[in-house]
């Protein structure tokens, strides 16, 4: 499906500056590589900055989340034209190869300057076509436990690599990929606002929203919640099925569509948060961002580096062990006032620090020369051993501020 540009909004409204963390060179006190910095160093032959205006994105719908059509607005809100091309959704249509001449006219009659694409939206052979032709960013928020060398040898030609795990960008590094920073992921206030609820009424005392994961163990966590909770999951039946056959306590209300999602947050006690994985660092899904954007009270797993974002008892609460879930969730049940104002203090974090456009307006500046990329910390051990997340070993004492918190005092 073809998406025609529409009008561009003004760029960088109310966007907060704030710098990313830069493991040794910050305890060294020496500047942050740009993009440019990094590629001559590697030997890359060096790009000039550049200030896109018209951009062809590349994405499916993910009518679930709404990441892709948060992002496109988000370009909007930036100052940027885009057109949106859903390659899946024109293969369904007219087929493969109707597929790939429909893109290239589309390339060919919009003239864009800048492609995004997210994750592996665009079919590889597009992408060698356009990569080297058209500056390329791809944006990619999935939780991975290892490299693919197909993946890497996608974005071997793009101009900017955007992953929201930060292991991930010194193995991207170590495999030739210069290009990468680190940028979490967000949300879009189109898709994610808070839902009235005046009266303060609940429906649930906790809820979890996602599926089972393929990594982790979800599904028996959320069983044994379930023995002393009274805990409702939203998400897709047929991946849950298998699952609830084995925990009979296991609860499932059906899926939480964005239209429902906010009002799932306000009329839930306690929004519980898994990651598939909780030891890699800095990492947090999309639904983090999604249940504080809803003014959701969020109780999560804690998550390396979570100090560095929020603020443990201001933003969310997070707990280390099943014990202490346990122990903060009777504790906050009971409390409506401080759920109440952890949840706004969180909304307020998000709005001001964490939308999309705060995401695209860091990329634009990156492209443009003016924003130095993420420095990872450095890794011991293997790249991405399979089934294992890297270690991570800090060389600063102290953690640091990733985006300063409201109210901090940073």
């Amino acid at each position: 499906m073809i998406h025609e540009p529409r009008g561009a909004e003004p760029r960088g409204t109310g966007r907060i500056a704030h710098e990313p963390l830069t493991s040794a060179r910050v305890s060294s006190c020496e500047p942050s590589p740009t993009l440019e910095e990094v590629r001559t160093e590697a030997g890359i032959p060096q790009p000039l900055p550049i200030e896109p205006r018209r951009v062809l994105f590349f994405g499916k719908q993910k009518s679930r989340s709404c990441c892709t059509g948060g992002l496109v607005d988000a370009l909007r809100a930036n100052g940027l034209t885009v057109s949106w091309v859903n390659c899946s959704r024109l293969r369904r249509w007219i087929g493969k190869w109707g597929m790939y001449q429909a893109v290239r006219l589309v390339k060919h009659l919009y003239k864009p300057d800048l492609c995004f694409v997210f994750f592996h939206d665009l079919p590889p052979l597009l992408m060698e076509e356009l990569a080297p032709e058209i500056p390329t960013v791809v944006w990619m928020e999935e939780q991975t436990r290892c490299l693919e060398s197909s993946h890497v040898e996608y974005v071997r030609n793009t101009r900017l690599l955007c992953l929201s795990t930060p292991s991930l960008v010194q193995a991207y590094r170590q495999k030739g990929i210069q290009q990468s920073t680190f940028l979490m992921s967000g949300y879009s206030p189109k898709y994610h606002k808070p839902y009235p609820n005046p009266q303060g009424t609940f429906d649930r005392d906790i809820a979890f929203i996602g599926g089972p994961g393929h990594m982790g163990n979800r599904p028996e966590f959320l069983a044994r919640v379930s023995t002393w909770s009274d805990l409702t999951i939203f998400g897709l039946r047929d991946s849950w099925l298998p699952h609830m056959r084995r925990f009979k306590n296991l609860h499932l209300a059906g899926e939480a569509r964005p239209k429902h999602y906010a009002r799932i947050c306000a009329r839930s006690k306690i929004v519980l948060g898994l990651n598939q994985s909780n030891d890699s660092r800095l990492y947090f899904s999309n639904r983090f961002f999604l249940t504080l954007a809803c003014r959701g009270f969020h109780v999560v797993r804690y998550v390396p580096g979570m100090e560095e974002v929020f603020e443990n008892h201001r933003h969310l609460v997070w707990f280390k062990t099943e014990e202490e879930c346990r122990e903060l969730c009777e504790y906050y049940l009971e409390r409506d006032g401080e759920r109440d104002r952890i949840a706004q203090q969180g909304y307020e974090l998000v709005r001001e620090q964490h939308q999309y456009r705060h995401r695209i307006g860091d990329i634009l500046e990156i492209l443009a020369g003016k924003k130095a990329l993420w420095e990872p910390p450095v890794l011991q051990g293997p790249v991405i051993p399979r089934g294992k997340s890297p270690r991570l070993v800090e060389e600063v004492d102290e953690p640091l501020p990733l985006y300063p918190r409201l109210g901090s005092g940073n």
